[in-house]
């Protein structure tokens, strides 16, 4: 490819190149390239646009996949059949569903990051599964009688993956040949909405998260209406209603973009002129961890593939929060205790501190609050103490939005930080998925770059 080169020309370029099968193959380069265009829509822009035209169409096409899916689960689980949940791909859904989250039923209940052997052994003719992993054990239930539907996941193969994309072992089977239903949760093929000039060897800032767990809890919503009516409930109203509130709180959280512009600008000031860290923190859920990471935000911002490799486990380096540091908390409500004292840890010690969460639970905001504790703040809209559907018989209102608000903000932030450091020429290095052809190699590379800059 030529260093001199338009956006229009790089987008046509990469679109010809993926229908012919050939993105990103040939020779690994973690280098920036020079002698661009720079956008005229913000990387901030991109991911927004990107992530409500995704739920937008999954409301357009999906809803009839998703309400058979679940009448399919409801009619197998009253024959005395079992619900299982595999929707733990990427870095952000191995945590998003977990039994702690305020507003989970648990009617799909979720496997650890990895299912293990076990529950695999477990499922029998008659079980119901929902999955957006791709393996043999998926496929060996299916033929013993499981009814498996798959969730489309940028990870492994489905029908819009171009030959080549993944490694060679991702491309044994696709989503399709381990399913008997597919939803198409409209996440493209290389995960990230952000397509920088500078940086064509990787689509930045991942979908994966808010397209899994767009599709997992507008399908909680429907099963749960379904258990709770004894089969006779408004599956489809019920999946309407979640997809419209998400995207309503979505249209909140996009009128925040100025303020989000500006918390990015000071962190590009702030990394540029002071070498700033970005430590990420959230209160440690009850899961399994990854690589130390216990916190849905946590991990979709660490080491997670089409993220920033700037972000950092608090945790690791609590110790040593530095003046100017950048701390950001990312929060399912806003009283939690231990987030509230990473917060006045941190800006005790000079770091910037900035939180993303719920101004308020329920219409109440006093009391101790996250969002005045740090130096500024991005409201979630999502003050629910639980989730935004009514389903009959549960307790509380089930399928939350905050983390998937949440994870809005998250990527936001981190795309226009990426944006301001680009148009300064000191394009951030960005993780590439390991599960992408040459993904260790490029990662590889770019680390040497990161090593030397620190970021």
């Amino acid at each position: 490819m030529s260093n001199t080169v338009s956006r229009r020309t790089f987008l046509a370029g990469a679109a010809t190149a993926a229908a012919a099968g050939a993105t990103r193959s040939g020779a690994i380069d973690a280098n920036f390239k020079t002698g661009f265009i720079p956008s005229d829509t913000s990387f901030m822009d991109q991911y927004y646009h990107g992530a409500m035209r995704m739920v937008q169409s999954m409301r357009d096409t999906q809803l009839d996949t998703i309400v058979s899916a679940m009448e399919t689960a409801y009619g197998l689980k009253s024959k005395g059949g079992s619900i299982n949940s595999h929707v733990v791909y990427g870095h952000y859904s191995m945590f998003a569903g977990s039994r702690d989250v305020p507003g989970q039923p648990w009617v799909l209940p979720q496997c650890g990051i990895t299912p293990t052997q076990a529950e695999f052994d477990a499922m029998k003719k008659g079980d119901f599964l929902i999955t957006d992993r791709v393996c043999e054990n998926t496929r060996k239930v299916r033929e013993r009688g499981v009814y498996v539907v798959g969730v489309t996941n940028n990870y492994f193969k489905f029908n819009r993956t171009p030959e080549d994309f993944l490694r060679p072992d991702r491309h044994q089977l696709s989503l399709e040949d381990i399913s008997d239903l597919v939803i198409d949760s409209q996440v493209p093929y290389d995960n990230g909405f952000v397509h920088a000039p500078q940086l064509p060897q990787v689509a930045l800032c991942p979908a994966s998260g808010i397209s899994q767990f767009s599709v997992y809890w507008a399908c909680t919503a429907a099963l749960a209406t379904l258990i709770g009516t004894k089969g006779k409930g408004n599956a489809s109203g019920a999946v309407k209603r979640y997809l419209d509130i998400l995207l309503e709180r979505f249209e909140m959280v996009g009128a925040d973009r100025p303020k989000v512009d500006w918390i990015a600008e000071k962190w590009a000031d702030l990394v540029l002129g002071s070498k700033a860290r970005m430590l990420v923190y959230g209160h440690p859920q009850q899961v399994q961890s990854y690589d130390g990471a216990r916190n849905i935000f946590v991990n979709d911002a660490y080491i997670c593939s089409s993220s920033a490799r700037i972000a950092d486990q608090f945790e690791k380096k609590a110790n040593d929060v530095r003046r100017n540091d950048i701390v950001l908390i990312g929060a399912f409500n806003s009283d939690n205790a231990e987030e509230i004292s990473v917060a006045r840890y941190a800006r005790s010690r000079g770091a910037y501190t900035v939180a993303f969460c719920p101004y308020d639970c329920e219409g109440d905001s006093s009391g101790l609050r996250l969002f005045k504790e740090v130096d500024h703040a991005l409201n979630t809209y999502a003050g629910e103490r639980a989730g935004v559907i009514d389903a009959p018989e549960f307790p509380e209102k089930v399928s939350p939005v905050a983390g998937l608000t949440g994870d809005l903000v998250l990527w936001l932030l981190t795309a226009q930080w990426t944006d301001h450091m680009a148009r300064r020429g000191e394009m951030p290095c960005y993780w590439k998925g390991a599960h992408e052809n040459g993904g260790n190699e490029f990662n590889a590379l770019a680390k040497e770059i990161f090593d030397k800059r620190g970021y």
